[in-house]
C-alpha cells in the first residue's frame, strides 16, 4: 500500500509540473552570474525541478549512509553483548 501511495504522489507531482510548464510557454531572459540568455519558461521550470530532485536525492543519500553506518554499529554491539552472555 505504501508503494502504491508513493507512485500516486509521484504521478500527481509529474502531472502538476507538466501542467504548470505547459501553461508557461513564453520565453524569458535568464541572468546567471556572468551569463545572460533567453530560454523558454517550460525548460527553465523543468531544469529547476530536476536540480531540486538531484539535490534532494544527494542529501537523502548522505542521511541513508549515516543511518546504515549507525545500524551496523548497533548490530555489532548487540552481537557482542549476546556473545558475552
Amino acid at each position: 500500500m505504501k508503494e502504491k501511495l508513493h507512485y500516486i504522489l509521484l504521478l500527481i507531482t509529474v502531472l502538476l509540473v507538466a501542467g504548470i510548464s505547459l501553461a508557461n510557454m513564453q520565453s524569458v531572459n535568464v541572468s546567471f552570474i556572468l551569463f545572460s540568455f533567453k530560454l523558454p519558461l517550460i525548460i527553465l521550470i523543468l531544469i529547476s525541478v530536476l536540480l531540486g530532485s538531484i539535490t534532494t536525492f544527494l542529501i537523502s543519500m548522505v542521511k541513508n549512509f549515516s543511518l546504515k553506518k549507525e545500524l551496523k554499529k548497533t548490530k555489532e554491539v548487540l552481537e557482542n553483548s549476546h556473545s558475552k552472555n
